[in-house]
């Protein structure tokens, strides 16, 4: 790992190759997949809670009580 960092930093590049390399890091320590779902928004959904009493087997709802 050090001998092919040492000869990446000693490789001369323009700053289009300088910037892929940094991009490709980037890339690789965040994970692609992580950065896809950042960017979409998978996760930005709210969750939606259970409806507990809403089921013969829940009992019934506060507003159909008789009685």
């Amino acid at each position: 790992m050090k001998t092919e960092l040492d000869t990446l930093m000693q490789k001369k590049m323009d700053r289009r190759a300088f910037l892929k390399h940094v991009t490709v890091g980037f890339v690789a320590l965040t994970g692609a997949a992580a950065l896809i779902k950042t960017l979409t928004g998978v996760n930005a959904a709210p969750k939606q809670q259970a409806n507990y009493g809403a089921s013969a087997y829940g009992g019934t709802k506060a507003g159909n009580v008789k009685g």
